[in-house]
């Protein structure tokens, strides 16, 4: 009986190791332990640092870890051949699980992505490790990519790291640098600063800075000679003297005084027009008097003209009255 016994300890206990083994792979997996959103997404550049159990965080904040890295061709296997060589099937597929009690709401993930939500890989230090950095970005420079295969879990865009980023600014500049022509640069360069040289030295420039030189050095003698502090001066005295403040002030009094006539004309052009309506109708008056008297003198005048013809006719009609009948009877 003893050896069926100890069968059954050496039995119990790989049973216990199986057991435990099982456990410590699915708590470094997290995928009992851990539950949360399933989500994945994509790289075309190296993923160097990334393993299963990798943190994903949100602007530093652990919201999850990575619980899957490989090739997208393994994956989502390309329908033909001639797929392979395109390089959507070249990427790198990572998945990770975000725990929803970090995040608060989560079922409006599409929105997020359409408001820029993106996934990048951090480096971690100088440790070599990296990871996964979820963040905002401007969504119109990244924008979403589809793919010609039916993602497992809903696919969170990606886009190049930081790292990534200057190296493929780095090699766009060494590409235009390789366009260039550094020999005829070089020579230009050469030729244009032989030519300032020259110019500076024996040129016009040269000509051009002596003529200035001469102009500065008569610009001072003039100046100079023609006392211009002594000028100065005397002007300066000129209008501080008692005879300036005199013709300022009687100005000012001209002013003053102009100020107060102008002040009184409104009054007197009313006054003018008010006496100018008054001769109006005054004049009104007496031609409305003198047209009668002018009238009957201009009539005394016509009669006057008639007697004084009639008497040169015949004088004596002013003694006997009558003129003589006609015919001398």
């Amino acid at each position: 009986m003893e050896p069926n016994r100890s069968g059954l300890r050496v039995g119990m206990f790989v049973l216990a190791g199986i057991i435990a083994l099982l456990a410590v792979i699915f708590f470094l997996s997290g995928a009992q332990l851990h539950p949360g959103l399933q989500e994945e997404t994509y790289f075309q550049e190296s993923v160097q640092g990334l393993n299963v159990g990798t943190s994903v965080k949100f602007r530093g904040v652990t919201i999850g870890q990575v619980t899957d890295v490989g090739l997208v061709a393994a994956e989502y296997p390309p329908p033909t051949a001639a797929d392979e060589d395109k390089k959507v099937y070249q990427q790198i597929v990572v998945r990770f699980r975000v725990n929803p009690k970090k995040l608060g709401r989560t079922d409006d993930l599409a929105s997020l992505i359409a408001h820029g939500l993106r996934v990048q890989i951090e480096p971690q230090g100088i440790t070599g490790l990296a990871y996964l950095d979820l963040s905002f970005v401007n969504p119109s420079q990244y924008p979403v990519t589809s793919v010609p295969w039916t993602p497992d879990s809903p696919v969170v865009p990606s886009i190049p790291s930081t790292l990534t980023q200057i190296q493929d600014a780095v090699q766009q500049v060494m590409s235009s640098l390789s366009h260039v022509d550094l020999p005829k640069m070089v020579g230009d360069v050469s030729a244009l600063t032989n030519t300032l040289t020259e110019e500076f030295t024996t040129g016009d420039a040269n000509h051009a800075i002596a003529n200035a030189d001469r102009l500065l050095a008569n610009l001072n003698t003039q100046v100079a000679q023609s006392r211009l502090p002594a000028t100065t001066a005397a002007v300066r005295n000129l209008a501080a003297g008692p005879q300036t403040l005199q013709i300022i002030a009687q100005l000012n009094q001209a002013t003053a005084q102009m100020a107060r006539l102008s002040g009184q004309l409104p009054a007197l052009v009313a006054a003018s027009q008010a006496a100018i309506n008054q001769a109006d109708e005054t004049t009104a008056d007496v031609q409305s008097q003198l047209m009668p008297i002018l009238q009957d003198m201009k009539a005394a005048t016509a009669n006057l003209r008639t007697l004084s013809a009639e008497l040169k006719a015949n004088p004596a009609q002013a003694i006997l009255g009558a003129p003589p009948p006609p015919g001398g009877n």
